[in-house]
């Protein structure tokens, strides 16, 4: 039966005596994450968070690499992984120590093997090191323990298997690399991991899991375990993070949207990591699998940038590199509340030395008098509003006065000349056109008939 209030299960009160320590596993085989897995890594980070918060004890999150397959892995890799783990899903990872990677643990996966081989409960099949359920289990019970209950126990929001699917699991690879039910709990243990968030396609490993800790701890408490479901994407390679971020998908809106469901309605969008953990749900939402929406994260960018603080529009502008100087880069964020990517055009626009200048709007000439004015102090009267095409070269945008104040003196006067180059061509191009389609006469017009003009010879004398 699903657990409703998740935060009263037996499991979680339990860590109130040994704090919340988690990791994210990491499988540096791509230099971005997709999107439902970055989602895990924060839904993970949040879990953890509210726990500590709710017990009142400290939360713990480090990385884990899993890097055991080196057809795949690249250590280039890592820095732009933690670089969304840290910078774009914000989550406070603890970084106290050498990397763990799995690759460089060799040894203590042979250590544990051989412990368990020590203890009667690995069995060969195939020439390859196999759990044997069937042992582990008897030595369980010879404990007093149901290790059918045990894996119950620690079950936080979902029910799956509480025996393995297999009478014999499979530890080792071929080649002596160990595998991930025997990696993942030899360093759950030595990370002293108290919760594991895992999505619900991983559910049923659990009951293989519990199994392997309690073997190799002496029959230590095993961690809580919560699952999350996943997020489908038709497109695993157009929708990982940088291919967002390019879409210049605010960071706080993709938190927003991996996190929705688990999050308490509230007319105020969240912006920071703190937001989520004080708006996470205490009752948690069915573990249906859902599918990626462009649509929804679309129109949560657009909702959460109205709103956006200026310190978090500022740190988005600068991740995304906006080219500005710092004092620009303040004044848009704060007085231009648009989506990131209008955000980033107008500090463009506000640094360029050229620009293009659109159409030019009616009342162009009034508005260059008024700069000419403005030029020598004598103005009085709020800026009209072609002042801001002259300034930007578009007609939508931030206040004019506030643009006036914000550029340069010598970048204004440049932007003048150059609109009033821009007002010059489009007039000699209506002249043009006007020339164009004028009839050479009124005769000619009404009969039809084709205008016949002189030839006259040219300078060569062709």
């Amino acid at each position: 039966m699903t657990v409703r209030i998740w935060l009263d299960h037996p499991a979680i009160i339990a860590l109130r005596l040994t704090g919340i320590r988690t990791r994210l596993g990491i499988s540096p085989n791509n230099a971005s994450f997709r999107v439902g897995v970055l989602r895990t890594h924060l839904l993970a980070a949040l879990f953890a968070h509210a726990a500590a918060d709710h017990l009142g004890v400290h939360a713990l999150i480090r990385v884990r690499w899993d890097d055991t397959d080196p057809a795949r892995s690249r250590n280039e890799y890592r820095a732009g992984l933690l670089e969304e783990i840290r910078g774009v899903a914000r989550i406070p990872v603890v970084d106290d120590g050498p990397a763990f990677r799995q690759s460089q643990r060799g040894h203590q996966y042979r250590q544990a093997l051989q412990s368990l081989s020590e203890q009667g409960v690995v069995a060969h099949r195939g020439g390859v090191p196999c759990l044997d359920v069937a042992a582990v289990d008897r030595l369980i019970a010879s404990h007093g323990q149901d290790p059918e209950s045990l894996t119950y126990s620690i079950m936080v929001n979902t029910t799956a298997a509480l025996t393995p699917t297999q009478k014999w699991v499979p530890l080792v690879r071929s080649d002596g690399r160990a595998l991930w039910h025997l990696a993942s709990v030899v360093d759950d243990i030595e990370q002293r991991n108290t919760l594991v968030v895992r999505g619900t396609d991983k559910a049923n490993a659990t009951a293989v899991h519990v199994r392997l800790h309690w073997a190799l701890t002496g029959g230590g408490p095993p961690p809580a375990h919560v699952f999350v479901p996943r997020l489908l994407e038709e497109d695993l390679d157009a929708f990982r993070i940088t291919a967002l971020l390019d879409r210049k998908i605010r960071p706080s809106a993709l938190r927003w949207f991996l996190t929705e469901q688990y999050l308490r309605p509230d007319q105020v969008p969240p912006e920071t990591f703190t937001d989520l953990v004080l708006r996470f749900r205490p009752v948690l939402p069915t573990n249906k699998d859902s599918r990626f929406d462009l649509r929804r994260l679309s129109a949560l960018d657009r909702k959460i940038s109205a709103v956006v603080t200026s310190e978090t529009a500022v740190r988005e502008l600068r991740d995304s590199g906006a080219p500005a100087p710092q004092r620009v880069v303040d004044w848009v964020a704060a007085c231009y509340q648009r989506p990131l990517a209008a955000q980033i055009r107008l500090c463009q626009a506000l640094t360029r030395t050229e620009i293009e200048h659109g159409s030019p709007p009616d009342h162009v000439e009034e508005a260059l008098r008024w700069l000419d004015g403005w030029k020598s102090g004598a103005v009085g009267v709020p800026p009209l509003p072609g002042v801001r095409w002259v300034l930007t070269g578009r007609m939508d945008g931030p206040d004019a006065g506030g643009l006036l104040a914000i550029l340069p003196r010598t970048l204004i006067l440049n932007r003048i000349a150059a609109a009033r180059q821009a007002v010059s061509l489009a007039r000699a191009a209506r002249r043009r056109s006007s020339v164009r389609s004028r009839p050479s006469s009124s005769n000619d017009s009404n009969s039809g008939s084709p205008t016949v003009r002189p030839v006259t010879a040219t300078r060569t004398g062709a």
